[in-house]
Order: structure tokens, then sequence, then C-alpha cells
């Protein structure tokens, strides 16, 4: 007689086997690794909850997550309820990759549901404005967004709760084209001869070289990036939805400092909080207040890093001014938003740098545990203090921190929802990858 099986029963298989692979990679990827900066989580439950049901004992994770509906977090020295709607504007280069595995495996472990791009895809319809096309439709409230996407409020808000905090992170523009110069192979699809220095080649002929990397002609060599659109202009702005002329017929206000200035404020009212690269660990204890959480929630893993010859060298004065001019709506942003977030720091009171120094602290040490061969047969505990509960690492802890869980996302919403047929249906071409 012929077994037959379930289509739940099938996709748990499928969990488990991803399961086992995914130790695989991540055993040999933590191994021996000192640069990898895996960060810890902390176990902090609130002593009044309310719990979800049950938990799903076939997570391959199971023992990482939450039931509790409500936690109680303490931010500065007021204790509230960790919020759980929130949306993450991933800006290109800017470290984001690395804050959404931290906002996934924050979702992850207390089963929210998480607006994800359609079938194998990637982005939520990047560098394109969001539209229903672009996600995967659910029988239940979303909770999280956090993949590639372009800020629209009028598309946010028809997805989003309404009490969603958004958040973003920016980084100094020079440096951001650096590393955007190097990811999106912008010398050799822009045919940028050989030679010792073919960014500044390319600073000096940035109209004509830019040019050539939009078009049609260069579109075979780029990936995932569509004709007509700049990767080394403005382009944190355009992740933050500014009307820049892209797509074709679109305002573009690049030459309107006023409207710039305008769009800007806009942003400043909207965003509960714009971090710095450049001070990612301060950016990350704002957002832990900003957002109730515990400092477990804000631990992370470095990935998606970039190593490239020009990752350090400073500027000279010409080719500096090339690209402030080229990109000057981006430098605009960038001064607005360090002027305003050393404000919020400033607004924090004089328990903020000490936090700060604490998670330094932790960050160091379950990076250290996490990277060496120990983690895999043994726990860690590291004792409260007036910051933080007491924390366990162990192996299931550390994995969690360094893997990318999109897919174990999709595959827990396919059994949940038991297949959305909307994810059938065809994606246009033009959305992005």
């Amino acid at each position: 007689m012929p077994v037959r099986l379930k289509k739940k029963n099938i996709i748990l298989v499928a969990v488990v086997v991803l399961f086992v692979l995914l130790i695989c990679v991540k055993i040999n990827a933590f191994k021996g690794s000192t640069s990898n900066r895996v960060l810890e989580n902390v176990r902090e439950f609130s002593s009044s909850v309310t719990t979800v049901d049950s938990v799903d004992m076939s997570d391959p994770f199971w023992s990482q997550l939450i039931r509790e509906k409500k936690i109680t977090n303490k931010a500065g020295t007021a204790i509230c309820v960790e919020k759980r709607n929130y949306a993450f504007i991933k800006t290109m280069k800017c470290a984001t990759q690395t804050l959404v595995q931290m906002f996934r495996r924050f979702g992850y472990r207390r089963h929210l549901n998480f607006v994800l791009p359609r079938q194998n895809r990637i982005y939520l319809g990047w560098p394109f404005i969001l539209e229903s096309q672009d996600f995967r439709a659910s029988s239940k409230p979303f909770n999280a967004l956090v993949d590639h996407s372009v800020y629209n409020e009028t598309a946010f808000e028809k997805v989003m709760p309404n009490d969603t905090l958004y958040f973003t992170v920016i980084r100094e523009p020079w440096s951001h084209f650096k590393s955007s110069f190097n990811y999106f192979n912008v010398a050799n699809i822009s045919k940028v001869p050989d030679g010792p220095d073919r960014m500044t080649d390319y600073l000096n002929n940035i109209e004509k070289y830019d040019q050539f990397y939009r078009s049609e002609e260069a579109s075979s060599t780029r990936f995932c990036i569509p004709n007509g659109f700049s990767v080394t202009k403005n382009l944190m702005s355009h992740c933050l939805g500014m009307p820049l002329g892209f797509p074709s017929g679109r305002e573009n206000i690049t030459s309107d400092a006023q409207k710039v200035k305008e769009y800007i404020e806009f942003v400043d009212k909207k965003f509960a909080l714009v971090m710095m690269m450049e001070y990612f660990h301060e950016s990350l204890v704002l957002l832990k207040r900003l957002m109730c959480w515990s400092l477990e929630d804000i631990l992370y893993h470095t990935s998606n890093v970039g190593d490239y010859s020009s990752k350090f060298r400073k500027p000279d004065p010409k080719s500096h001014a090339i690209f402030k001019q080229w990109s000057h709506v981006d430098f605009t942003l960038y001064d607005h938003f360090n002027h305003t977030f050393w404000s919020k720091v400033r607004d924090q009171g004089d328990d903020f740098f000490p936090e700060v120094a604490v998670y330094n602290s932790l960050h160091l040490r379950v990076t250290n545990f996490c990277s060496s061969e120990e983690f895999k047969t043994a726990s860690m505990t590291i004792k409260a203090t007036d910051y933080h509960r007491e924390i366990v690492v162990d192996k299931d802890y550390c994995l969690l921190l360094g893997i990318d869980l999109m897919m174990m996302l999709k595959i827990r919403t396919d059994y949940q929802e038991d297949y959305n047929a909307n994810d059938a249906i065809p994606v246009q071409n033009k959305r992005g990858c």
C-alpha cells in the first residue's frame, strides 16, 4: 500500500533537512573565526506574562523560541513592554544585512508575521516602490518588514499596523560610495580602463561612466539593477523614498534644495530612529530603548562585510569634491541625521554610555565564545548586571545568531498557512531580484 505524505509533513521533513544543512554550514563558519562578530542573546522573561498556545517542538530552534505574548524590559530608568511591530528600511551597503539578521531573529523567536518577498526573490520590489505583487499575502496582520524596499508612506501604511515604528541606518557618504563602487562592480561594468586608480578615473568621468552603467548595453552584466538606476548617486536618499527621478517619469527634486530639506524633515518625523553606521553600538542601544527590547535582542553576527583595496583610503580633495557635488543629496541627508542622532543620545541621560559599555563587553564575550571550538560542546553563563539578566549561550544560541532566517521564515509561513496561492502568481520582471 503506497504511503501518502500530507503537504505539511513534507514541509516538516524539509525543515529538518534544512536545519541539518544549516548546522553543518554554520559550524564551519564559526570555527576558528576570531574576526566573526557573533553577538549573544539574553533571555529576559517578565514575571507576569501571557503566552501563546504552544511552541512548535518540530522547529529546529524550538529551544530558543519565546512563548510570552508580552515581555517587560527596562529602557533607561523606565519599565515598559517590548514593541513588536516594526519596519526597517534596508539602505544598501550600510551594515543592513547584519541588522536584518538581528531583526529577523527577534521576530522568528516570537512567531511574528513578516512581509516576505515572493517566490525565491530577495527584494520587496527594490529599487521600485513596494507593490502588492512584491510580497506574499497573509491571512494574518503583518508585524515586521525588513527586506530591501523603498520607503513610501502610502504603500507601507497599507501593509503595516498603525503602531509600527520605522527605522533605518545611513553611512558617511564617501565611505558609502567606496563600498557601493566595490559591491556593485562599478568599474568593470562601466568599462573603466584598467589602471592603478580606477576609482579616481571613474570620478573624473562620472557622468560618462554612470550613463553606461545604467544603459541597456550593460544590463546583462548587472545583478538586480534595472536600466536607468544609478548605484553611486544619492543611493541612500532613494532607499528612503525621496523622489529623485527613478523610475522614469517620477518627480526629480535633486536640484531643489528646499524640497530636499522638506523631504528629509518628513523622514525625520516618520522614523523613530535613523541609525549611524559609524556609531553602530550606540545606535543599537538607542534602538533597544526605543523598542523596549533587551540587550539580548540587539546582539548580532556581522555578515556581508566587503574587503577591498580602497576600503580605508582617504579621498583626495578633488575626488571628494566631485563626489560631493554628484551625490550632494546624500551628504545633506547624512549631515541632518548625524545632528539629530546625537541630540537623541543627549536625551538618554547619564546611564546611556555605561549601558553601551556593558553591551560592548557582552559583544566581545559572545563573539569569542561562538567563534571558538568550545561552543559546540559547552555553554557559557554570563551573570546578570544592572543592564541585563543572566544569559546562557550554547550551540543553538550561537547558530541562531549567524543563520540567515529568510528561508526558515518562508517555510514556517508555508507550514502555518498551508501554502499561499498568491505566491504562484508571476512577478513582473521589472521588479528587481
